[in-house]
């Protein structure tokens, strides 16, 4: 009976225990792209995400920026991955951090002698991934940026597009896609032969290339050269093009900690996300919070001023020369008032000194006229004190008192030496007058 009441009291305990461990929260996030091409690059993100944050985090697709949108405001979403030039009304969408770029990748089915785009789309038969875009913000931009008349554009969806092997009399055809590197339909033109074409010479980029007057209309967009040989030996040259990229983005009401520790998981965990995937070697986390489309969640703010200095520190910094100079001014005013009070002081020891004079004086005065005299320059020593404290050369305090108190007390010996006098001088006359 023992042995079954200490079995059903160890398996209460067992299950206390597994039941005070935290369970991963689920969370949904929804990516805005051609998922067949990027599926591996983003599995490998979710799984740093989960591992390290102890997150249930599920991914899934659309092609529609506005579905997904409107999604994360009705809270069927957490997250979103959306391209960092979309936009929406809604001002509870708050950023995270940027993610992988996309690029502008123009490709042909055969060289052409075009050096500039806007041939390239007016003469050819242009397949773009989605055909909304024709019509989208970036396009119209584009458009506007190389001087590419819209109405002369032969635009069809690309899957329209027979991937084949191209010869001399196929017409010319132009891919134009706003996509991740790892795209499945550019590795199949590719390998079908596809040109790429650069938007302008790499020799001129930072001399004013047309890449960077076309960056020049968006914050959003980012001049970018594509390094030989990425797909399969192409390009043969490195490509003058474009990038927009990706971000992470998410509700305000979401936890201000759960943000931070996810953005500090992604920024700590880059060596671990290229070490899964080579494409992880474009995220750069060293970002401008004013190129992101969307304001930044404040747990995004908390982890990129985790090194910062408190606020009031900050405000010290700026007060600090203020201070420097108040001390300075305080302590000479500290100075200059210790000076004039010693200053004062040593106007009212002169005062004393004549007192005292008159008093060692006054013991040795013998006739009434010098200690009548005497009086009188006491009193007029006494008036110029008094004439000096209501001018403020002297100290209203207890210094003055003393010497008031010192005058008073001369003043008391010298009547007294007066009466004495007199006394002396009465004395003698009747003696005179008895003689």
């Amino acid at each position: 009976m023992k042995k079954i009441v200490y079995l059903y009291v160890f398996a209460v305990v067992l299950l206390g225990l597994t039941s005070c461990e935290e369970k991963p929260k689920s969370y949904k996030l929804i990516k805005v792209t051609e998922h067949s091409s990027t599926k591996m690059v983003d599995s490998t993100l979710i799984h740093v995400l989960n591992r390290e944050d102890n997150l249930n985090l599920s991914i899934d697709y659309t092609l529609s920026e506005d579905f997904a949108l409107q999604k994360l405001e009705n809270k069927e979403v957490d997250f979103l991955i959306i391209p960092n030039n979309a936009t929406t009304p809604n001002l509870h969408v708050k950023g995270i951090v940027p993610l992988l770029p996309r690029f502008l990748i123009i490709m042909s089915n055969k060289k052409t002698d075009y050096t500039h785009v806007k041939d390239l789309f007016e003469q050819g038969e242009v397949y773009l991934e989605d055909m909304s875009r024709l019509d989208s913000v970036f396009f119209n931009k584009m458009f506007y940026s190389f001087g590419i008349d819209e109405n002369k554009v032969n635009a069809h969806h690309i899957n329209e597009l027979i991937i084949d092997t191209p010869n001399e009399n196929d017409s010319l055809k132009v891919y134009v896609g706003l996509t991740h590197l790892k795209n499945i339909i550019v590795s199949r033109l590719v390998q079908q032969g596809w040109n790429f074409y650069s938007l302008d010479d790499v020799n001129n980029f930072g001399k004013g290339s047309r890449v960077e007057g076309f960056s020049l209309l968006e914050l959003s967009i980012e001049p970018f050269i594509m390094p030989r040989s990425i797909f399969h030996g192409k390009p043969v040259l490195p490509i003058l093009t474009i990038s927009i990229k990706d971000i992470l983005v998410t509700r305000d009401d979401m936890p201000r900690e759960l943000i931070h520790d996810l953005t500090q998981t992604l920024v700590e965990n880059r060596p671990e996300l290229i070490r899964r995937d080579p494409a992880y070697n474009l995220l750069n986390f060293n970002f401008n919070p004013q190129q992101i489309s969307f304001p930044l969640h404040r747990g995004t703010y908390d982890y990129l001023n985790r090194d910062k200095p408190p606020v009031w520190l900050e405000y010290v910094k700026m007060a600090w020369p203020v201070i420097s100079i108040s001390v300075v001014f305080f302590g000479f005013l500290a100075s200059f008032r210790q000076a004039l009070k010693k200053r004062k002081k040593q106007q009212i020891d002169m005062y004393y000194r004549s007192l005292l004079t008159f008093k060692d004086k006054a013991d040795s005065a013998e006739s009434i006229q010098e200690i009548n005299k005497m009086l009188k320059e006491a009193r007029k020593l006494r008036s110029r004190a008094i004439k000096s404290l209501a001018e403020k050369k002297l100290d209203p305090g207890e210094s003055f008192n003393i010497f008031l108190a010192l005058y008073n007390e001369v003043k008391t010996d010298l009547i007294e030496h007066l009466k004495e006098a007199k006394q002396l001088e009465d004395t003698k006359a009747t003696d005179d007058k008895k003689a």
